[in-house]
C-alpha cells in the first residue's frame, strides 16, 4: 500500500472506484476526457467534441450588451451563436445562445478545454442565474 505521510491510511478504496462516486454523485454525470492517446503512445489535447461544459463563477450585467457568465471551460468547445443548456439542480433551466466569447479583453469565436472566458448570453437577466451553475451545449 506505500507510506501515508499523515498515519495509516483508513480507506483502501482504489483510485478508479473514487472517480466512479464522484461521478455518480455529480448532477451531470461524469466529464468527458480532455485528452486522448494516440497509436504512439503520445497524449494529445482535443479541442472538444462537442460537449459544452463550463461552470458559472461569476456572473455579470453590462449595460446595452446583456448577461454576461465567466468561468473555466471544462470540456468541449464553445462558439458565438451556440445554443446553450443552464443546469441547475440536475435539470435544465433556461436554454439560451451564446452572442460573444471574450477572453483577457480579446474578442474570440470559439473557446476551448482550459481556457478562462465570459460568455455574453442572449435573453437572460443577472438574476436568472446563479453562481455554480453549469452550461452545457
Amino acid at each position: 500500500m506505500g507510506l501515508w505521510p499523515f498515519g495509516r491510511k483508513k480507506d483502501d478504496r482504489s483510485v478508479d472506484t473514487l472517480l466512479a462516486e464522484a461521478n455518480a454523485a455529480s448532477p451531470t454525470g461524469a466529464a468527458p476526457a480532455a485528452t486522448t492517446a494516440d497509436p504512439a503512445g503520445q497524449v494529445t489535447a482535443q479541442p472538444g467534441d462537442g460537449s459544452f461544459r463550463m461552470p458559472v463563477q461569476d456572473i455579470f450585467s453590462i449595460t446595452g450588451r446583456g448577461t454576461v457568465v465567466t468561468g473555466r471551460v471544462e470540456s468541449g468547445t464553445v462558439r458565438v451563436g451556440m445554443q446553450v443548456n443552464v443546469v441547475r439542480d440536475g435539470g435544465v433551466a433556461f436554454t439560451t445562445e451564446v452572442s460573444g466569447v471574450e477572453m483577457f479583453r480579446k474578442v474570440l469565436d470559439t473557446a476551448t478545454v482550459g481556457d478562462n472566458v465570459g460568455l455574453l448570453l442572449k435573453g437572460l437577466d443577472k438574476t436568472d442565474l446563479h453562481q455554480g451553475d453549469l452550461l452545457q451545449g
